[in-house]
């Protein structure tokens, strides 16, 4: 009985996390460039082979069911929708790829291509983080600069710089910033430069579908209503196990 008041806790824990990851899904609806994230749960499988292979003591099956059923999140890397803004420093990239931002804690990427010069000349995006060009930052000097479709940075018939387009070699294993950028998970996933085509003057908006998250939102609530439900029931069950035993 324990074991499966236990697994009912763990399930509302997981649902609580669920709902957590589809509210930052919700949030970022509008945000130009977000990649939605996916709950995932490792398989029950895992939770066997935990057993079989001896990794907990076969008897405590609950503390394996904690450890093993944890939730985490992939990226969802599918383009959004292409919107025109006929704003000269926004950026769409047409196919695979990610503007290359200089952060505080190093190299970081993204679709979100809404930028702008900033006090001392740097193209910066949003988050006020450098723009990466073959050369480095971007300095852009003067009013008569421009950006064509190959991402070469122009002054007049000058090229004064070239937007760096990159992607990795495993597009898969990527993972979102705490300021929601993307980087690579591990060293191994290198970045190489893109060829894709840049849009000059549009915006790819965020691959958050409103009424899909809001299916997942209604669902991970009942869910989380059928196991408070079950835990109720064993907890009552107890009880009322408890009182007999004291009628003795």
């Amino acid at each position: 009985m324990a074991n499966a008041l236990i697994t009912a806790v763990q399930s509302m824990q997981n649902d609580l996390q669920y709902m957590d990851t589809i509210s930052q899904n919700m949030v970022n609806v509008a945000t130009p460039g977000y990649k939605r994230a996916i709950p995932t749960a490792k398989p029950l499988s895992s939770l066997f082979d935990a057993v079989m292979k001896g990794t907990e003591l076969a008897g405590d099956v609950s503390r394996t069911v904690e450890k093993s059923n944890v939730l985490g999140s992939v990226l969802d890397l599918s383009t959004g929708a292409i919107k025109q803004t006929g704003k000269p420093w926004d950026f769409a990239i047409a196919g695979d790829g990610y503007f290359e931002l200089m952060t505080p804690e190093g190299l970081a990427y993204s679709r979100a291509g809404d930028f702008h010069v900033d006090g001392s000349g740097r193209l910066v995006s949003s988050q006020g983080y450098a723009v990466q060009g073959l050369g480095g930052d971007i300095q852009v000097r003067g009013n008569d600069v421009s950006v064509d479709h190959s991402g070469r940075v122009m002054q007049g018939e000058t090229q004064i710089g070239q937007l760096k387009i990159m992607k990795f070699d495993d597009p898969k294993n990527l993972v979102k910033t705490l300021s929601g950028l993307i980087q690579p998970a591990n060293a191994e996933n290198k970045a190489v430069e893109s060829k894709s085509e840049i849009q000059v003057g549009f915006l790819e908006n965020s691959n958050v579908t409103p009424m899909r998250e809001m299916v997942a939102m209604m669902e991970t609530t009942r869910h989380f209503e059928s196991a408070q439900k079950l835990f109720q029931g064993y907890d009552e069950m107890l009880n009322t196990a408890i009182q007999k035993l004291g009628e003795f």
